[in-house]
């Protein structure tokens, strides 16, 4: 009897120390820090800014910490303080220390947070060089006494272009660097295009393959599905918004033969330089039965009104003022804008991420036919 309870204690006993194995161990030490303990927070959903509160780790009189946590493979965010945070991708058996001084912030023990420390460098460099030299460009132009408008409207255009060429860069990172380790998870905000869903597929098949069980997995998965449905072919869902004035304005209340649900916001340079075009066909072809359906992902209602009287948007008009985290972009897969989709009478999206001239010459080609 003596035995088989030794036995059973000596059970309990690994058992519980089982339970209390460290998925991953942080340390480090913040040098002047504003304040002595820092935030570990988990990136629950990066689309939906879902984040989950971990815990609060305190700081000796050096400013060093030093804590283990039981917590799932993640991508997660060390917050230093308001203005200072440190993303930290953690996978499982990693001893991930964090050094912050006045040379800067330096992370070393997790290659998944190095890898993604990367991608964002190469990203900055590809954003600078394909799109913010344009943008300033035509901040440049725009500040002439004379600003030439086809000069602006060209570069307008060339900032778009330049944004998908942006795009394909990261996914060619993606490809040649990625493969399943966590740092994919971050990165899956800047997935865009029915061109590239296969792709998103494969590496969402193999991460599901090594990380089964982790939420990460499904997060992707739905965000590849997510793109599926909003492809071409695919069908909308519908969207229930308020006007300037306060009332709820479904999409599906006043869709037509031939719809446009656009993505804009106050601040976005190629969102507002486009409205040109989409007054035109307003103007021209809403009485034959096209439609504009706009979803502003401002924040500000100021701005947003301001730019509705500014622009002469006088179609539908709604939003939230919840920025990305409004309920439409997510369903719609918009993390970047602009973003539109043409649907015809069904709800059935014919066209995607069409501007300017192009949008302009497809909608005159479709409605010759109404």
């Amino acid at each position: 009897m003596r035995y088989l309870l030794f036995s059973l204690s000596v059970l309990l006993f690994v058992a519980c120390n089982n339970e209390k194995v460290s998925t991953f161990t942080l340390e480090g030490q913040i040098e002047n820090p504003e304040r002595n303990f820092l935030l570990l927070q988990q990136e629950s959903n990066i689309e939906k800014k879902e984040t989950t509160f971990i815990d609060t780790i305190f700081l000796d009189a050096a400013g060093k910490f030093k804590i283990s946590f039981n917590e799932e493979p993640h991508f997660y965010r060390l917050i230093v303080n308001e203005k200072l945070s440190v993303p930290l991708v953690l996978d499982q058996g990693q001893s991930v220390k964090v050094n912050i001084d006045a040379t800067g912030t330096e992370v070393t023990g997790s290659k998944d947070t190095e890898l993604l420390l990367e991608y964002e460098r190469f990203r900055a460099a590809s954003l600078e060089r394909l799109v913010r030299t344009i943008r300033r460009e035509i901040t440049a132009e725009s500040k002439n006494e004379n600003p030439d408008p086809l000069k602006i409207d060209s570069l307008g255009k060339l900032e778009i272009s330049n944004y998908d060429l942006h795009l394909e860069e990261l996914n060619t990172f993606i490809k040649d660097k990625m493969g399943t380790s966590l740092a994919l998870y971050p990165t899956s905000i800047r997935w865009k295009g029915e061109e590239n869903i296969e792709f998103y597929n494969e590496l969402v098949t193999a991460f599901e393959t090594k990380h089964l069980d982790l939420s990460i997995s499904h997060v992707l998965r739905e965000k590849v599905t997510r793109l599926q449905q909003t492809s071409i072919g695919g069908t909308v869902s519908d969207i229930a918004l308020k006007t300037p004035k306060g009332a709820e304005v479904k999409l599906s209340d006043v869709s037509k033969k031939l719809t446009l649900v656009e993505f804009w916001a106050s601040w976005c340079g190629p969102c507002r330089r486009e409205g040109p075009v989409l007054k035109r066909l307003y103007n021209k072809y809403n009485n034959q039965g096209f439609e504009i359906y706009s979803i502003s992902l401002d924040t500000n209602e100021k701005h947003w009104l301001g730019a509705l009287e500014k622009d002469s948007r006088t179609w539908t008009n709604v939003s939230s003022l919840e920025g990305f985290t409004t309920p439409a972009a997510y369903a719609y897969s918009v993390t970047a804008l602009p973003m539109n989709y043409l649907i015809d009478e069904e709800g059935v999206i014919i066209a995607k991420g069409i501007h300017g001239d192009d949008l302009e010459q497809l909608v005159e080609e479709l409605m010759i036919g109404v």
